[in-house]
């Protein structure tokens, strides 16, 4: 038996993908008969606890800021120390560790959302940019070859240290008989011939690019005769894009809707899947609505635009453009059987990355790099 601490600052949600690996971390560990520790500042002990692992809560500085992730980063070394782990796993927090997980490109992310370059004073930018320069890792992992090429050039990250891993979503909870979309399309009060598209993320909208979808559906409804109703799901704040929606007359055409648990239930209520983000590093939900049997718009800086396969490729976006997203729309809003057609595809290309069928994943790249767990 071993002892493994992952660290990830905040546990405390379960919902979003950065905890929901290092759960599948911590199960994958504990059924090896591995002593597994999640060590973070903010956790739920009991989700923990059920996936097998030991719950470490450290002490949270009161102030937030870049001195907190200092202090983080202190709490994990002492108990580094303490527990003596044969590993150490971070996910994008610390600077010494065995493995380190990237999950954003911070600095690329903020140069194209904000087209200008992060400051110097950025916490989080700072914090990644100590990690990747000092490069106090044996192994890199980041979730797509996008990120992996930022992090190559920018950084000067040795190719040699790097693996892509690409994130997996739950077969088991998202595929083509999960959500009720009866149900829920009846709870929303929406009808039968609406076509309805699916804007469904964890939050950040100005990064997955709320704006642009707003844009494009205005210009949609001025050309079609198709009723259309957009789904918005996702924490985040929400005043200035209702203000602009209302501007456009398009109030009963947004229906913003809170994370729930259930979230299949929203990609079931759904016919198309759009997400034409800035950035996004991966972007679990795209697979998980191709798993649910969605046509999906994104756009070509999502690292799960990667695995997208054959006619569906059409619908990634290059420039982002309201004229771009509009004219991919309108496409699958009036082509119903084509809509069916690109999500019987998509759900076929999606199981092949699900966890039922890379579970091994993660094995295979602990033994490839020498860590015989």
């Amino acid at each position: 038996m071993s002892k493994i601490l992952i660290s990830q600052k905040d546990l405390h949600a379960t919902k979003s993908g950065v905890p929901r690996i290092v759960h599948q971390q911590l199960k994958f560990f504990s059924n090896s008969g591995h002593e597994a520790y999640a060590i973070a500042e903010r956790i739920d002990k009991e989700a923990v606890l059920n996936s097998g692992g030991i719950p470490y809560k450290t002490f949270r500085w009161p102030i937030s800021g870049y001195y907190r992730r200092i202090n983080y980063q202190k709490r994990v070394s002492k108990a580094v120390k303490k527990l003596g782990p044969e590993l150490v796993i971070g996910h994008g927090d610390i600077v010494e560790q065995d493995i380190c997980y990237i999950h954003n490109c911070v600095h690329l992310a903020y140069e194209l959302i904000n087209g200008k370059k992060i400051p110097a004073d950025h916490e989080v930018g700072r914090i990644h940019g100590e990690i990747l320069t000092k490069q106090k890792f044996k192994v890199l992992v980041c979730n797509s070859q996008m990120m992996k090429n930022d992090l190559m050039e920018r950084f000067k990250v040795p190719e040699a240290m790097i693996e892509v891993l690409y994130p997996m979503y739950s077969s088991e909870k998202f595929n083509l008989e999960s959500g009720k979309r009866d149900s829920k399309r009846a709870e929303l009060k929406l009808n039968e011939e609406d076509v309805v598209i699916g804007f469904i993320t964890s939050g950040n909208f100005k990064k997955r690019n709320l704006s642009l979808v707003i844009e494009s559906v205005a210009k949609l409804k001025q050309t079609t005769e198709t009723p259309i109703k957009v789904l918005v799901a996702g924490k985040d704040k929400t005043e200035k894009y209702q203000e602009r929606i209302n501007a456009l007359g398009l109030a009963e055409d947004f229906i913003f809707l809170p994370s729930i648990d259930r979230v299949e239930d929203y990609y079931a209520a759904s016919d198309i899947f759009v997400l034409p983000a800035h950035i996004e590093e991966f972007g679990l939900s795209i697979m998980e609505a191709m798993a649910c049997g969605k046509a999906v718009v994104t756009s070509n800086k999502t690292g799960a635009s990667e695995l997208i396969e054959g006619d569906s490729r059409d619908f990634i976006l290059k420039d982002k453009t309201v004229d771009e997203l509009f004219r991919k729309l309108r496409i699958l809003v009036e082509e119903q059987d084509l809509r069916l057609k690109l999500g019987q595809l998509n759900a076929e290309v999606a199981i092949g990355h699900s966890d039922t069928e890379k579970e091994s994943c993660f094995s295979e790249l602990l033994k490839a790099k020498g860590f015989n767990f």
